[in-house]
């Protein structure tokens, strides 16, 4: 090396110590997919026992270790997927920026490469970023290991782009898939998978010997994995672990006696109930919630536990049977509502509860903004740190946004801390109440009382259109219910 080499190898070292010192915290974002919120038990601590057992009562599973993150730090009670489907949410968490404006606006689409990202931010900042388990912004490619697009993650050998599959095997330069159909195609069976080769398990050690592997250096690890996804399948002995409970169908289930929204889609024979879909799907939570101990584990066996932001989402909800639906797509609860749980003790005070809405787009700047890194990138989400190491302080009124997944409008929302309002293509307003309604059989657009909310929601959606170019907001049925709902008259009770 030259000397004016020398030197400036000189300059970037000392800069980079400059930036990365005792205070830099790790982070480590655990992704969950198609994640009903009610599975956790620190959810259902908020709710009602009627809201918390919605599939019977006791018919519950247990979550100790998710249990832990909330208790050690801040439980957000109104988090939302941005796009309630895949690819689209995750868009947004790992930009701050609104699905339109990321690429990928639908599932398997590829994201903008000039679009900054958590990991480059961080990688800049000196930290080690490894990304391990199903990322679904890469395209078509299926599983596709280590995909081309990768958001900018340094170490991406377990990352792969898409599928649900449940067992896997190392070999000498990365992972496979590890089951196979009689045709020799990678499959999604669980047949023989154990503690090493079920997903959850084997990402769970990536994860792990990742974190393990930035030695001194900080490190963003996003451990993503694909349960508890569908299909409803998970190794012995959670197979099992539920079959005992008496599983009812929820309260939404079957009812003739209520209208349906029409964003809702077309009329379709409600899916069959079977407790043996729900008894799996327990299990696969509290698989998760098993190797979520053995993350905590390793942390605390390296004195990194209380240095590391740990934040856990997912990227849409599962309806489990409500409002005849399984899986994901629409703005009711069950689809659209997510975990949200961050644990960072230097900076958040343990045991808190977030009731302000917020969404995935919120996650890359709030992250940041809670490792005291700086951007002069502009996100379209919110740094909500100042509430979080706050203890809610001065947080106000704030609203979150949603649209549906796709290319063609179908709806918009906007969330409150306690009000819903969706505009659709093909159907009136709908406002929901979560206090009055939380089932969420009821529409209380122009019913007494519901004005303000409507009026305040409405103008909330007009603003974001415009400031994020969503030009959803401006397909015509969607700007008439958006008029009618701004000149709302009934703004008292």
């Amino acid at each position: 090396m030259n000397k004016i080499g020398f030197i400036l190898c000189v300059i970037g070292c000392v800069g980079l110590a400059d930036r990365v010192d005792a205070k830099t915290p790790n982070v480590l974002v655990i992704i969950t997919d198609e994640h009903n919120f009610r599975t956790l038990g620190c959810y259902r601590d908020t709710l009602s026992t009627e809201q918390a057992e919605m599939w019977g009562p006791g018919s519950v599973v247990e979550t100790p270790n998710f249990d832990r993150l909330a208790k050690d730090g801040v439980l957000c009670t109104r988090a939302y997927a941005t796009a309630p489907v895949c690819s689209p949410c995750r868009a947004a968490m790992i930009t701050g920026m609104y699905p339109q404006n990321t690429g990928v606006p639908t599932n398997n689409a590829e994201l903008r490469d000039d679009v900054p990202t958590l990991a480059k931010i961080m990688a800049k900042e000196g930290y080690h970023t490894s990304f391990v388990g199903k990322w679904h912004l890469g395209g078509d490619g299926k599983p596709e290991w280590a995909p081309k697009i990768d958001g900018g993650f340094q170490n991406k050998t377990y990352m792969f782009n898409r599928g649900h599959w449940k067992k896997f095997a190392q070999t000498k330069t990365g992972a496979r898939v590890d089951a196979r159909n009689k045709s020799g195609v990678p499959s999604y069976e669980v047949s023989g998978a154990d503690e090493q080769s079920f997903s959850t398990d084997f990402l769970t050690d990536r994860a792990i010997e990742s974190m393990t592997q930035a030695g001194d250096q900080p490190f963003l690890t996003v451990v993503s994995y694909p349960d508890p996804h569908g299909p409803n399948t998970v190794r012995a002995p959670y197979d099992r672990m539920y079959d005992h409970l008496r599983f009812l169908p929820p309260r939404t289930y079957g009812r003739d006696d209520v209208v349906v929204p029409k964003w809702l889609g077309s009329a379709k024979k409600h899916p069959v109930f079977r407790g043996t879909q729900m008894s799996q799907y327990f299990g696969m939570v509290k698989c998760i919630d098993d190797n979520l101990g053995r993350i905590f584990t390793a942390l605390e066996q390296s004195g990194k536990l209380d240095s590391t932001i740990i934040m856990m989402t997912s990227d849409h909800g599962d309806l489990c049977y409500e409002h005849d639906r399984l899986n994901k797509g629409n703005p009711y609860e069950g689809s659209a509502r997510v975990p949200m749980l961050i644990r960072f003790p230097e900076r958040i005070s343990a045991g808190q509860t977030y009731t302000q809405p917020m969404g995935t787009v919120d996650v890359t700047p709030t992250l940041l903004g809670l490792a005291g890194i700086k951007t002069d990138h502009e996100f379209q989400g919110r740094n909500l740190t100042v509430q979080f190491i706050g203890n809610g302080a001065g947080q106000g009124k704030q609203v979150t946004f949603l649209r549906n997944s796709g290319t063609e409008p179908q709806w918009v929302c906007a969330i409150d801390e306690r009000f819903k309002l969706v505009l659709s293509v093909n159907d009136q307003p709908w406002l929901f109440d979560a206090v009055q309604d939380p089932d969420e059989l009821l529409n209380f657009y122009r019913r007494p009382g519901s004005g303000a909310a409507t009026q305040r929601l409405a103008k909330a959606l007009q603003q974001y259109g415009k400031q994020n170019g969503d030009a959803y907001i401006q397909h015509p049925a969607i700007a008439d219910s958006l008029k009618k709902c701004l000149v709302s008259k009934d703004s008292q009770q």
